[in-house]
Parts: C-alpha cells; sequence; structure tokens
C-alpha cells in the first residue's frame, strides 16, 4: 500500500502512467472525489503542454466542462490562447462518446483515431487524452469495455496518450478487474492515498490485432448483408405505395425514408469497419518503433458479468 500524500505531494507522487506517460500509455483512473480527477488530470494535461501535445479533456460529473476550464486556468495562465489555438479543447463526454443519445464504438473510436492524426498533421507531437466515463449506464458497459479493449491495441504503438476515469462508486471487485484487463496501467485514488491495480498478462500484441482484424472482417460482412437485405423490401413498399396512391401512401414514403435512414448509418458503420482493418492491418505491433496514427472506424463487441455494480 502506498502511503498517505500530502497535499504538495499530490502532483507528483502518484503513478508515473498518469503524470508523464509515454506515448502509447492507455491508463485507467479509478477515482472517489471531485478533488481526484483535479489533482491528476490537471498535471496530466500540463504534461501534455510540455510534451508539445495536443489534448482533449473529455468531461462529466462532477467535473463538467466549464468547471474543468476554470480549474484548468489556475495553473495553466495562458490556457485562453491555448484554447483559441486549438491547442487543447475541453468537451462534454457524451458529445463525444455518444451518437442519438446511445453509445457508438464506431464514433468513438473514429474521434480518438482522427483526433490523433489531425494532431500530427498540425505539427503537435501526438494526442493526449482524458475521458471521464461516469456518463456510461450500466446497458452499455459491455459494449464499452470491448471498446476499451480494441483501444487498448489501437493507440499502443500510435503518439496518443489517454487516461480513462472511472468514478469508484460504480464499480464493483468484477468492474474494477474488468477495467483493469482493458488498460496498460490503473491507479486507484482513495482518500488521497494511490493503489496501483495489478494487471494480468496481457494478450501478445501481434495476437490481439489478429483477433481484432478477424472480428472487423466479420462485422463488414454483416454489414453489407443486413443492409442489402433491408433496401429490398424497401424498394418493394416504394413501389407499392407509388403504384397505390392511397391516404396511406404518404405515411409509407415517410417510414421508408426513416429506415432509409438507418441503412445509411449502417452504410457508414461498413465503411468505418473497413477503415480500422485497414488501420490495424498497416500498423507495426512489434513493440519496435512508434508509427504514426494513420485510420479510424467501430469496433463493437459483447461480454458480460454477472453480480456486480452497474448503476451509474
Amino acid at each position: 500500500m502506498v502511503p498517505a500524500l500530502t497535499e504538495p505531494d499530490y502532483l507528483t507522487a502518484g503513478p508515473a502512467a498518469l503524470f508523464s506517460p509515454p506515448w502509447g500509455t492507455h491508463a485507467c483512473l479509478i477515482y472517489q472525489h471531485r478533488r481526484d480527477l483535479i489533482d491528476t488530470l490537471v498535471p496530466y494535461l500540463q504534461s501534455g503542454f510540455e510534451r508539445d501535445a495536443c489534448c482533449v479533456w473529455l468531461t462529466a460529473r462532477p467535473l463538467q466542462a466549464d468547471a474543468a476550464q476554470k480549474v484548468l486556468a489556475r495553473s495553466v495562465k495562458d490556457l485562453d490562447r491555448r484554447l483559441k489555438r486549438g491547442e487543447i479543447q475541453i468537451l462534454d463526454a457524451r458529445d463525444w462518446y455518444l451518437q442519438d443519445g446511445r453509445f457508438s464504438c464506431s464514433a468513438a473510436l473514429n474521434n480518438c483515431i482522427q483526433k490523433g492524426i489531425e494532431a500530427q498533421k498540425r505539427g503537435y507531437e501526438g494526442l493526449f487524452l482524458t475521458g471521464n466515463i461516469s456518463w456510461l449506464t450500466g446497458a452499455e458497459w459491455d459494449m464499452f469495455m470491448e471498446y476499451e479493449t480494441v483501444v487498448n491495441q489501437v493507440i499502443g504503438n500510435s503518439r496518443i496518450a489517454a487516461i480513462c476515469a472511472y468514478p469508484l462508486s460504480a464499480c464493483g471487485a468484477r468492474e474494477l478487474l474488468e477495467v483493469a484487463s482493458t488498460h496498460r496501467a490503473a491507479a486507484i485514488r482513495q482518500d488521497g492515498i494511490w493503489r496501483e491495480v495489478a494487471l494480468g498478462e496481457e494478450t501478445l500484441p501481434g495476437e490481439a490485432t489478429r483477433m481484432a482484424i478477424s472480428q472487423i472482417e466479420a462485422n463488414i460482412e454483416q454489414f453489407a448483408t443486413l443492409a442489402d437485405r433491408i433496401r429490398h423490401p424497401l424498394q418493394l413498399l416504394m413501389a407499392t405505395a407509388d403504384l397505390s396512391e392511397n391516404e396511406y401512401s404518404e405515411v409509407i414514403r415517410q417510414q421508408v425514408q426513416k429506415i432509409d435512414a438507418i441503412v445509411r448509418q449502417l452504410d457508414a458503420g461498413w465503411a468505418g469497419s473497413r477503415a480500422v482493418r485497414e488501420y490495424l492491418q498497416n500498423r507495426d505491433f512489434t513493440g519496435g518503433r512508434t508509427a504514426p496514427v494513420t485510420g479510424s472506424g467501430p469496433f463493437p463487441h459483447p461480454s458480460g458479468y454477472p453480480d456486480s455494480r452497474r448503476s451509474f
């Protein structure tokens, strides 16, 4: 156990993976209080500025965007200038992770990778990203853990560093183990005391990549098949509405247009899955060198643990 920390020690005595992470780090902070977020994420972002990184802070309760900006401004005196330059963005986590009010693996992973690409194109050394996961619901937990698994592999050899912050109140023992297993480093901050969470043996990057590519190829096939199977009856419904032309025809057309919009989302998922497959295939996962970020896309999975505390 790490001894209790005094106030001046907060910024330097925690795990190095949280305060000054190397590129490719995907770390996790389990926090108890709002102060834990401030004492961890402010120095983390300061470290990003010192490394000439572009920074993104995805905020949620109990430290939302306006409050987070004020807190950061106390330590970063030229924060307004950095915000105007786009060197840092402070956003609502729900706008990043959710699409139409629901968690979207595609949107979240695409945002992460595209921000990494954009940062390097703009001349920054890389991307420092942190997101608070207090918005997550129990129904979305399984999919989010699988998303975290993919992120853990995708950014491993990239110029991206990421910290995910989970509220301790929402995690039982099973959740803690699951969160720890989907990050390269994990630590709990409880009542001013740091505890690092021991991680089990990690899947070899090459093996995990092959598994990811295999699942993505299955997703691509499923997206294409579903889209084709839906479009055929839609065409028949639209033709019937046009031919019969009665009081129901306009209602049918409107509903067909709504379903067609959903099919276009499947098309977007298909395209995104192809982008992620190409991204993984083109990466250097041998662990020898850092490579630039070059792709984007989705990757959902199912899984589950009973007897837990998933009530965010």
